[in-house]
């Protein structure tokens, strides 16, 4: 009887779901956190409805610890975002446009940049600042939601979710309160 006790305790240790219990918020930060840099193609979809069609952008995304976020969009126009610390720099040649601003003088924008971001650095306080942070799924497959605590934020956000494998992020929705939507996909480029 006791060897049928070990061979089943054994056995519940190597069942598919075992391995997924031990996974949760804490070891995704640790797991985000570890990685320095990371370079991916990305394809942006917005809905908005202002326009009958979608949006569509492709580009890139990088971002280097501890806290800058550049995103490159290469079509169907130029435009590059650079956030770094608090300070934002649009550059858009198409439009002549070069601006720079402090991130803090826009609170939503704040809240929306530190989604990302501080899911990168792995940094759960920071994303607890902003949001209700909620993991569902396990290390191969997990969701991330996050919906903002602040009310003037969530007058514009309604919820963020970020879908990736183990510390890979591979897409980002963005439900606003108005009805628009963004999901941008992410093709990893470099570790």
């Amino acid at each position: 009887m006791r060897r049928v006790s070990v061979a089943l305790l054994l056995a519940a240790c190597h069942l598919p779901g075992a391995a997924q219990e031990a996974f949760g918020l804490p070891a995704l930060m640790q797991a985000l956190a570890a990685v320095p840099a990371a370079e991916a193609r990305f394809t942006e979809v917005r809905r908005m409805q202002l326009l009958r069609t979608p949006l569509e952008v492709q580009g890139t995304l990088r971002y280097m610890r501890p806290d800058r976020l550049e995103r490159r969009v290469q079509s169907p126009y130029e435009e590059t975002i650079l956030i770094e610390g608090n300070r934002v720099s649009v550059d858009n040649p198409a439009r002549g446009e070069r601006r720079s601003y402090a991130l803090a003088s826009l609170p939503a924008a704040y809240a929306l940049v530190e989604s990302l971001r501080a899911t990168l650095a792995g940094d759960l306080a920071g994303l607890e600042r902003h949001y209700h942070v909620k993991l569902a799924g396990g290390r191969d497959a997990w969701i991330l939601s996050l919906t903002p605590r602040d009310a003037g934020v969530a007058g514009m956000l309604t919820e963020v979710r970020l879908q990736g494998s183990a510390a890979h992020i591979t897409r980002i929705e963005f439900d606003e309160a108005a009805g628009d939507r963004t999901v941008m996909t992410l093709r990893k480029l470099k570790p």
